[in-house]
């Protein structure tokens, strides 16, 4: 009973913690692609990579003691892909992923509350054309050995090179906003340990189980989730009013269906991988998942893809006829 009351009170400061970092980082892939196409700064991307790495480093010390089991690598298929495709897709049409979801409801933007609505409807959607996630293989990670101790002292350099190019990119502290390099860094202590202690937080994960597919029962899997969203909403709202960046906007209609539909998308082919861009980055990399991997580069490249050809048309659209 003390143990379950000590994971519950750890998922539950990790994730305050990770929604205040979340909006003190404006973290989100489409934003990261934006950035590099329209302002050729890559700092928001290589910010991912130190949350990615620094999370690492609590995954893989914790999986060998045995108080957690990383997660399952994820064959590479047609669905695995195609499902990466679909997370970009929607992440594209709502104007941000989940994670970027969560950052822009701190700044008091409550239309992206659509996303939980559309996420429900887009595994209404999987569950009815039966879709497959890719089959599950054994992460061999999940034990000391020559590997996994390389992937280890991988990941140290990798947020130590991250930090020092961001340095030399000019990321800084400011006076109510921490630096793009001290945000990501705690968002991946921060996301590692609420996944540790809460396996099955992620709203993605609440609203699947609808199905159930999950360990846990329903009403459970979806309290934890509802609970975890809130204070990751709780954490990022009070990072958006420290940040004087907080200013409550009501739902819009137009832009409550755009999230609609975004997290329609996003659900469909998070069922396929299965996981969000949330899973992906702070437990599947990690861990280091090959499928996961493969399934967040192809969700970027689609992002990357569908920006720019959103650009280009808006472009020719500007030329005098």
């Amino acid at each position: 009973m003390i143990w379950n009351l000590g994971l519950a009170g750890l998922a539950a400061l990790s994730a305050f913690v990770m929604g205040y970092a979340l909006n003190q980082g404006t973290t989100c892939a489409v934003l990261a692609a934006r950035q590099v196409l329209e302002d050729r700064r890559p700092t928001m991307l290589l910010g991912f990579g130190v949350a990615a790495a620094t999370a690492g480093l609590v995954w893989l010390p914790l999986s060998w003691s045995g108080v957690v089991a990383l997660t399952p690598d994820r064959a590479v298929t047609g669905g695995l892909v195609a499902g990466a495709v679909l997370l970009g897709t929607g992440a594209v049409l709502n104007r941000a992923c989940l994670l970027g979801s969560i950052s822009r409801i701190g700044d008091g933007r409550f239309s992206y509350l659509g996303l939980p609505v559309g996420l429900f409807l887009g595994f209404v959607v999987a569950d009815a054309f039966r879709a497959q996630a890719s089959p599950s293989r054994p992460n061999l990670l999940g034990h000391p050995s020559e590997v996994s101790m390389l992937v280890l002292i991988g990941f140290c350099v990798a947020v130590w090179l991250g930090w020092a190019i961001l340095r030399s990119l000019g990321d800084r502290a400011e006076a109510d906003r921490w630096s793009g390099r001290g945000a990501m860094t705690v968002l991946g202590v921060a996301g590692a340990f609420l996944f540790a202690a809460a396996p099955g937080w992620t709203l993605a994960d609440a609203i699947r189980v609808a199905a159930p597919q999950g360990g846990m029962p329903f009403m459970s899997a979806t309290a934890l989730g509802l609970l975890m969203f809130a204070l990751l909403c709780a954490g990022a709202v009070a990072s958006g009013m420290k940040r004087r960046s907080f200013v409550l906007r009501p739902p819009r209609p137009v832009a409550f269906i755009r999230s609609l539909g975004g997290g329609t998308v996003m659900a469909v082919g998070a069922s396929l991988i299965p996981g969000g861009n949330d899973s992906l980055l702070l437990a599947a990399l990690p861990g280091g998942a090959f499928g996961g991997l493969v399934a967040y580069g192809v969700m970027t490249a689609t992002v990357f893809a569908l920006l720019w050809v959103g650009g280009a048309i808006r472009t020719v659209r500007a030329i005098p006829g």
